[in-house]
């Protein structure tokens, strides 16, 4: 068995026994429903990590061992506290846990090399436009007291905005690329200075005109804030400009400050963070996980013994609350080392990728996992306005875990890629070739 599935097969049964003893703490708690009919679903989701670990075995051999038992973790603990707070959720959880897995596994068999995704860039962008602002199509703008896009289909509600992000990741990552070949073919001499060029603003435009857009019609500064910080890491590592860069934050700075002056429901959610008892429906939630996180201490309340669930969007937009109330401050201190640490490894797979679009890709997606969790956790910790961004695999949000264990697979797959190429990098070769039909 190779190295990193044996690593992979450790951590796995190590997430596993965490998972299921915080289940088991959180039922004998006083205040807990939990049944043993939650039991099926914990199984069920013990499976599905099986079932990632034997296709990751077969399909991915030298894929990074550390990614999924991380995400596997987080997703665990985010079951054990979610499902306590309504144990009505682990039927829900459980069937996109499938969905969410399904995906991942379709990713690992079905691209089994991340260029592919280039060719599709095109329908990939528009796709990523519309699922961003499908919500606002289907029913109007939100009001100034909503934090959360959601497409009404029926019964089903559904975040298709995450999903949209991540092809636009894909997008961009398509696009950018050929400035770093070009970055480097200007760093070896053989390509004029891309200052000199004006199409490179392009790529610039349109990420700032997705960004404004997002804050302009949906008032939501967290995602705003992972979208430009996502786009602009992207195009760092492609074209390394700082003038650029200093536009670009001159640009959304611009939009800011246009939008708190003339947009209302904007104003109200600034509002609300700056003082959260001048507005029930939004401030609620902030007075509310303040208390809840302060009550958890240095070592928290323990799995069961928390009041989380008197917190609006405990489950999904505030998930760290519980992680904070019943965890204390060092079980909250653990869960971002897991991101951080999941951040890190993805940083890594990025630089060691031997083709433009797998490293510019994996920076996006690495970025996007990392910046969503620290947007979610700054908003419960009121250092972001009101946002409807979740908690990556923590959240009980359906189609952000689909989405999640997609780019969870991306990386994977770009890690399996990268060992097996040759050292000299893609790009070398090209200008090579280049230079020498030019001579």
């Amino acid at each position: 068995m190779n190295h990193q599935r044996i690593v992979e097969l450790t951590l796995l049964l190590l997430a596993a026994f965490i998972t299921c003893a915080t289940v088991a703490l959180a039922a004998v708690g006083e205040q807990v429903e939990i049944t043993w009919n939650v039991v099926p679903y914990l199984v069920a989701l013990l499976i599905l990590w099986t079932i990632a670990h034997i296709t990751l075995r077969l399909r991915a051999p030298t894929a990074n061992g550390v990614l999924f038992p991380i995400a596997a973790l987080l997703q665990g603990l985010g079951f054990a506290l979610m499902v306590r707070i309504d144990p009505s959720l682990a039927s829900r959880q459980a069937t996109w846990s499938l969905i969410g897995m399904a995906g991942f596994i379709a990713v690992t068999i079905g691209i089994r090399n991340p260029q592919q995704l280039s060719k599709v860039r095109a329908p990939l962008g528009i796709a990523g436009v519309l699922l961003v602002f499908l919500p606002l199509i289907s029913e109007g703008a939100p009001s100034g007291s909503e934090i959360s896009l959601a497409l009404h289909l029926g019964q089903l509600h559904i975040i298709p905005g995450e999903l949209g992000k991540l092809f636009l990741i894909i997008f961009f990552a398509s696009w950018l690329a050929n400035y770093r070949t070009r970055n480097t073919e200007e760093y070896l001499g053989q390509a004029q200075h891309i200052e000199g060029d004006r199409s490179r603003l392009i790529p610039l435009l349109g990420g700032w005109l997705i960004t404004s857009a997002i804050l302009i019609f949906q008032y939501d500064a967290g995602s705003a804030i992972v979208t430009f910080v996502v786009f602009m890491s992207m195009w760092w590592v492609a074209a390394g400009r700082p003038l650029d860069l200093a536009i670009s934050f001159g640009a959304i700075a611009a939009t800011i400050v246009l939008a708190t002056g003339t947009l209302p429901e904007f104003q109200t959610r600034l509002s609300a963070w700056i003082d959260p008892w001048s507005n029930t429906q939004l401030g609620d939630a902030i007075t509310r996980s303040s208390f809840a996180l302060a009550g958890g201490g240095l070592t928290g309340t323990g799995p069961g013994a928390g009041n989380a669930d008197w917190v609006p969007g405990v489950t999904d937009h505030f998930a760290f609350v519980p992680i904070g109330e019943e965890l204390g401050f060092l079980g909250a201190t653990a869960v971002l080392s897991g991101y951080l640490l999941l951040t890190g490894v993805g940083l890594r797979i990025a630089t060691r990728a031997r083709r433009e679009f797998d490293s510019v890709l994996a920076i996006g997606v690495t970025v996007f996992l990392g910046v969503q969790a620290w947007a979610s956790i700054a908003t419960t910790l009121r250092l972001l306005p009101p946002s409807a961004v979740s908690l990556p695999f923590i959240s009980i949000n359906g189609f952000a875990l689909l989405t999640w264990h997609l780019a969870l697979g991306l990386l994977l797959r770009i890690s399996e890629i990268g060992p097996e190429a040759a050292d000299q990098t893609s790009v070398l070769r090209k200008i090579k070739l280049r230079s020498r039909s030019q001579s």
